[in-house]
């Protein structure tokens, strides 16, 4: 019989956890599939601990959750797949690494969440422009204010990660609104980007167990 796939995901900004293991559970329906979303994703120590509650064969940062893997690379297995969906090395479009999103909107974000936290509209906004449906009943699963406050600081400061050396299947839409493909190539030339697929994992995901199987070992 042959050995369960193990998968350690990280979830994309404001996205549950358990969201996020329903889509990949889609494509990966006999694997075990552990989803982090990191309260602080700049703090190492929170990551190792994370990180140590399971080994896995394959880590999956998708969009935020990229970001995370790329800036904490270190910690995982050298043998493990890495894997990174709608890659983000530097999300605003002021630093130039494929982001396109502009600082003032970020920070715009920022503000409305602090604003008016019980305010469910600028969520919405963000998955309508992301083109991901997330029901009313995961309302309640929704990180809590704080956490989703140091998620978009994590966006606007962190340092772009040294990438050198970097083995990684990486995915992107073609029709990703928050992202500019051919800077991000320039960075990531292994970046294989999906016809018709924007921001949302869905197709991302089809993809990705597209080429595991074809793998020798998939």
């Amino acid at each position: 019989m042959e050995k369960s796939l193990n998968i350690t995901a990280i979830s994309g900004w404001a996205l549950p956890a358990e969201w996020f293991h329903g889509q990949i559970e889609k494509y990966f329906p006999d694997a075990k599939i552990n989803v982090l979303y990191p309260s602080d994703p700049g703090d190492t120590q929170e990551a190792e601990r994370l990180l140590s509650y399971t080994r896995a064969d394959i880590y999956l940062g998708y969009s935020l959750g990229s970001l995370w893997l790329m800036t904490h690379r270190k910690l995982l297995p050298p043998a493990s797949t890495k894997v990174v969906l709608a890659p983000i090395l530097a999300f605003t479009c002021e630093r130039d690494r494929g982001g396109k999103t502009p600082t003032t909107k970020l920070k715009y974000l920022m503000r409305q969440l602090k604003r008016n936290p019980d305010d469910p509209s600028p969520l919405r906004e963000f998955y309508l422009n992301c083109g991901i449906q997330v029901s009313d009943a995961w309302q309640n699963k929704i990180p809590e204010n704080g956490i989703l406050l140091k998620g978009l600081e994590f966006l606007q400061t962190a340092p772009v990660p040294d990438i050198n050396g970097l083995e990684a299947i990486a995915l992107v839409g073609e029709e990703d609104n928050l992202l500019d493909l051919e800077k991000l190539k320039i960075h990531l030339p292994q970046l294989e980007i999906i016809p018709d697929a924007g921001h949302a994992p869905e197709l991302l995901l089809h993809r990705l167990a597209e080429i595991l199987k074809l793998a020798p070992n998939g």
